[in-house]
């Protein structure tokens, strides 16, 4: 039996050592393929082979069953994000990509997490600590943790004289003339030795090696899943326990706060009842716009007012059914009354949906006109899980983590359209062509120039009508200098594009390429 056990010792040993050894290699590797694809670089495939990169060696490392559930969905989400960067590079593509792999890396790394509010930080938080775990973690590659510890000692002992000599020795320098300048050769010297070790190449290392210490291993301690992990969907009562032989407490306080919530809700809702009626008759059938009618200041200013108070709504119900007035039994028409403000909101949004579609279809789409969109649609989300809470008596840790999941798959979703092309698309074929915004052709990305070179007769024609508007509001009304600045846009992206290494390829600027080529636009 010790002959056994003699003949197992050095296997274990080398397994112990292998295991012990796995996370410094698997980090050093990662950085090194981060320094390879992005030194130097901008985005493109490399983000989409990094990002696949990072992930496979989160999976592997905790095995594609022992994913929960919120580390699956965020994976999935990941996966397209990384391959909507390569096929449409655009920045909303991009701001999905980092995300998701942050919220992914924190669900990995934290099994009990579940919501993406919490999953947020706490990559925020392993991302802030990983440089604090760097001496902790060498004790991954020394011999033991003994050693560790009294290395660590030595340094703090070593750092205190130093930093206090470092004090001292600027004040002398400062207090005697003939002593900067004896040092001053001194440190001369030793300002270019800095200078030759902490190149931007290395300062750009070391990020690697941090990224890739963040995504692959375990940095942050567990303090958002241990704060996550206090709360619940089901609204729990709180009840405070009197002595047995203490007159039982009377409901006066929740009664007051009923009959005021009571006072409060029939007071808004017949109000918003008048401003819902006046909506639906004006915007909702047969909208045209009146004759000297400001639509912009309708849209721009009416718009946020309403969402403002949407927003003042839904804080104002959370107030109401914050806590115990949710169990108290004569509570009914209260949360009637909260429900019916619920819906009369949700159509106020979709009043004020229909007030961008009608700028929209007026002046045609921009950014921000989508933005109002998206952030309407989140907000009819928050309004129907809303609803659910007072009706089924849910927790704010419900609205907060369905409502974090909504707008993590919007953004997921938003990454898998061409928002530039779509909008020049849109707006070259608007029947209102002397409304439409010319100058923003020209800031557009390069995915756009295929479109505008097509259809130049029709940018000339929307100059032309914008030429008889009483109110010149654009820039761009010479034809020939807009050929002019189009063209320069152009050269600019042939430059980019035949300059472009493999790391930056991307199918956007492929298919934009292409396009050009096949409108004989410049010979190649």
């Amino acid at each position: 039996m010790p002959t056994h056990q003699a003949k197992d010792r050095p296997d274990m040993m080398s397994r112990h050592a292998l295991h012990r050894w796995l996370p410094l290699v698997g980090i050093l590797a990662t950085a090194a393929l981060f320094d390879l694809f992005f030194w130097d670089r901008s985005i493109g495939l490399n983000l989409t082979l990094f990002g696949f990169w990072s992930m496979g060696m989160v999976v592997a490392r905790y095995g594609p069953g022992d994913l929960t559930m919120p580390a699956r969905l965020a994976l999935a989400g990941a996966t397209v994000a990384l391959v909507m960067l390569l096929v449409h590079h655009s920045t909303v593509a991009l701001v999905a990509v980092v995300l998701s792999l942050a919220v992914f890396t924190a669900f990995a790394h934290e099994r009990q997490l579940r919501s993406v509010v919490y999953a947020l930080p706490q990559a925020l938080c392993a991302f802030v600590m990983a440089p604090f775990n760097a001496w902790d973690g060498s004790v991954l590659w020394r011999p033991s943790e003994q050693r560790t510890g009294r290395g660590w000692r030595a340094l703090r002992i070593a750092l205190i004289p130093f930093l206090i000599g470092v004090v001292f020795f600027q004040l002398y320098r400062a207090g005697n003339p003939r002593f900067e300048e004896f040092t001053a050769g001194f440190l001369n010297v030793l300002s270019d030795l800095l200078a030759e070790l902490f190149t931007p190449h290395v300062f750009f290392i070391l990020l690697g090696i941090w990224s890739s210490a963040v995504l692959i291993r375990r940095q942050a301690p567990r303090l958002m899943a241990d704060l996550e992990q206090r709360w619940t969907d089901v609204l729990l009562r709180h009840r405070i326990r009197r002595p047995h032989w203490a007159t039982p407490r009377a409901m006066g306080s929740l009664e007051k706060e009923r009959k005021a919530g009571v006072m409060l809700l029939v007071l808004v809702n017949l109000l918003l009842l008048v401003v819902n009626a006046i909506d639906i008759h004006w915007l909702w059938f047969g909208f045209e716009v009146p004759e000297g009618f400001s639509l912009k200041q309708f849209v721009h200013e009416g718009t946020w007012v309403l969402i403002l108070s949407i927003l003042l709504s839904i804080v104002i119900l959370l107030h109401l059914f914050r806590a115990n007035l949710n169990f108290y039994s004569r509570a009914g028409s209260l949360k009637m009354l909260g429900m019916l403000w619920i819906a009369q909101n949700f159509i106020l949004g979709i009043s004020v949906f229909l007030r961008n579609y009608h700028y929209i279809d007026f002046h045609g789409l921009a950014y921000k006109r989508i933005g109002v969109m998206v952030f309407l649609a989140l907000m009819l989300v928050g309004l129907v899980t809303l609803y659910i809470k007072i009706r089924e008596r849910r927790s704010f840790f419900y609205l907060a983590r369905v409502n974090g999941w909504a707008a993590f798959v919007v953004l997921i979703g938003l990454s898998t359209v061409d928002w530039d092309s779509t909008i020049v698309r849109y707006n070259l074929g608007h029947e209102n062509a002397g409304e439409i915004d010319i100058d923003n052709y020209l800031a557009m990305s390069d995915k756009v120039l295929p479109l505008i070179y097509a259809d130049l007769d029709m940018v000339e024609k929307q100059m032309e009508r914008h030429r008889t508007n009483e109110v010149r509001w654009v820039r761009h009304l010479d034809p020939g200098k807009f050929r002019e600045e189009l063209a320069v846009k152009l050269d600019r992206f042939k430059a980019r594009y035949d300059a472009q290494h493999w790391q930056e390829w991307n199918l956007a600027d492929k298919r934009t390429m292409d396009r050009l080529l096949a409108l004989n636009v410049y010979a190649r």
